[in-house]
């Protein structure tokens, strides 16, 4: 799919179009075992991680600004995410994350009144596929954003085909990245969306935070995988 634009930088990390930057997701009881899980399995990385931070059990606007501030410390290249349906509530934790200069936010298409500060903004939509129309990817990409996000649940691979070409019209010619994450239990779909279409893939850090979740060695595997496939027909 052609896309109009070269590169971003999240928290330090470049993001160049043609290859998809890993999102490490951890999940976690609590921020301090939140914090060992990514000391122990993540140092000296570069890829990025995702901050869930409404799976966390014991949360507080005290502990995420204590959580931040050791984030902080550490120059760790973070997306901090928080969802749920409660507005007012996502509208604190995201106040105190642009406050703490989180790198970068995702936030979903439904929460108004948040803005990015000095990170970038993802504008999401998470939903199923029968709820994905046109006019919903339409409305989402004339949201003012850094990146568009688009995370969907699949029963089928014909289900997520489908959505692909719906992609590919909508998106064709985007003038900023975008993240296509198929959810469900074909794992294998996520590394075609993110090889063909999207520029992101999320990954599992331990406990999968989300269905069909791969770890990072097995998208890299995969990606090498293709890119030695695409060099091969090259040289036929």
């Amino acid at each position: 799919m052609k896309k109009n634009w070269i590169s971003i930088n999240i928290g330090g990390v470049p993001v160049i179009n043609g290859s998809p930057a890993i999102i490490t997701s951890y999940q976690a009881k609590d921020s301090r075992a939140l914090l060992r899980l990514i000391m122990k399995i993540h140092p000296g990385k570069r890829d990025l991680v995702e901050i869930r931070y409404d799976l966390l059990s014991r949360r507080s606007e005290n502990d995420l600004q204590n959580l931040l501030s050791q984030l902080s410390s550490m120059q760790l290249p973070y997306i901090f995410t928080y969802r749920t349906e409660d507005e007012e509530e996502a509208r604190i934790f995201y106040s105190i994350a642009v406050e703490n200069d989180a790198p970068a936010i995702d936030v979903d298409m439904r929460i108004s009144g948040i803005v990015a500060g000095s990170g970038c903004m993802i504008r999401s939509y998470h939903g199923t596929h029968p709820d994905l129309s046109e006019d919903l990817l339409k409305n989402l990409l004339k949201m003012r954003s850094d990146v568009v996000k688009v995370a969907v649940a699949y029963e089928s691979r014909t289900d997520f085909l489908t959505d692909v070409f719906l992609m590919q019209k909508v998106f064709s010619g985007i003038d900023r990245p975008l993240c296509f994450s198929p959810m469900g239990k074909d794992g294998f779909i996520r590394a075609v969306a993110a090889y063909f279409i999207s520029d992101f893939v999320y990954a599992s850090g331990g406990r999968s935070t989300a269905p069909g979740q791969l770890d990072p060695d097995q998208y890299r595997s995969i990606f090498k995988l293709f890119r030695t496939v695409n060099t091969g027909q090259r040289s036929r």
